[in-house]
C-alpha cells in the first residue's frame, strides 16, 4: 500500500491497546515520534495524552556491542506481526527475533531511514536496571554529544523543528526530558545468537516531561495511536 501524505488526510487519535488500534489506521499515516512532537507544538490538545508511536526499536549484538536500530514504520517488526508481537511483549516483556526471523532484522538494518546507534555512545544514566536513559536540557541541548544529538533529532524533530520543539518544551515548563533505551547488559543477556529483540515506542504526556521510551512492553494499555482511520472502519 503506498504511503499517504499526512498533509492530505485527516488524522485521528485512537485510544486503546496497540493490537486493537493499529489495524484501524492506514499504514503510512501513523505518526512517528518526530512528527507527533511537531504536531504537539501546533496542537496543544495532544500534550495531555500518552501515545504509542510508529517508531521501530530493534536491539542486536554486533562485535560484542549492544546496538539499537531506531527504524520507521514500514519495517517495524511489531507492526508487521501485531498479534504475535503484542502477545509476546505482554507475556515476556520482549518480542524475540530469533535467527529464523533474521530477514525481519535485516529489513530494519538495511532501510535507508534506520538510525544505527551503539548504546555505549549515549553516555547512559540510571543505574543497573532493565532500561537506562540520557537526558536533554531543553534550553541547552548543545551539551549533547554527537550520537545523543542524532537520536534526539530523530525523536523530537530535525533542524528548525527540533529547535522549535525544544523551545515549546522549555516554555511549557519542561526544562529536561529523557530518552529511555534498554540497558546494554540486558540486551547482551537476552538477544538470541544472530538474532534480535524488539520493543514498542511510546511518549508520555507533558506532565511527565514528554519522555520517549524505546523500551515499551505494556502494549495493552489505553494509550493513543495517531493516524488516518481506514475508510472501511468508518462504514
Amino acid at each position: 500500500m503506498p504511503t499517504q501524505s499526512v498533509k492530505e488526510i485527516t488524522l485521528e487519535t485512537l485510544v486503546g491497546p496497540l493490537a486493537e488500534t493499529f489495524p484501524q489506521l492506514i499504514r503510512g499515516t501513523i505518526l512517528h515520534s518526530d512528527a507527533l512532537t511537531t504536531e504537539r507544538r501546533l496542537n496543544s490538545k495532544l500534550r495531555n495524552q500518552w501515545f504509542y508511536t510508529a517508531d521501530s526499536n530493534v536491539y542486536t549484538i554486533e562485535d560484542d556491542e549492544a546496538v539499537w536500530y531506531l527504524g520507521r514504520e514500514p519495517t517495524n517488526p511489531i507492526f508487521n506481526n501485531i498479534e504475535e508481537a503484542t502477545q509476546q511483549l505482554i507475556r515476556t516483556g520482549d518480542y524475540i527475533l530469533p535467527n529464523e526471523k533474521r530477514g525481519e532484522i535485516n529489513a530494519v538494518i538495511k532501510a535507508e531511514d534506520t538510525l544505527r546507534v551503539r548504546l555505549s555512545d549515549l553516555r547512559l544514566l540510571g543505574g543497573g536496571g532493565v532500561f537506562l536513559y540520557f537526558g536533554i536540557d531543553t534550553a541547552n541541548y548543545g551539551k549533547l554529544n554527537p550520537e545523543q544529538r542524532r537520536v534526539a533529532e530523530r525523536i523530537y524533530g530535525q533542524g528548525d523543528d527540533f529547535v522549535g520543539n525544544m523551545e515549546m518544551f522549555n516554555e511549557s515548563g519542561i526544562t529536561k526530558t529523557r530518552v529511555y533505551v534498554l540497558n546494554p547488559d540486558y540486551v547482551k543477556r537476552n538477544v538470541p545468537e544472530d538474532g534480535g529483540l524488539a520493543r514498542a515506542s511510546r511518549f508520555v504526556l507533558f506532565g511527565f516531561d514528554s519522555r520517549f521510551y524505546a523500551v515499551s512492553w505494556f502494549v495493552d494499555f489505553h494509550f493513543g495511536l495517531r493516524g488516518a482511520r481506514n475508510v472501511a472502519d468508518n462504514k
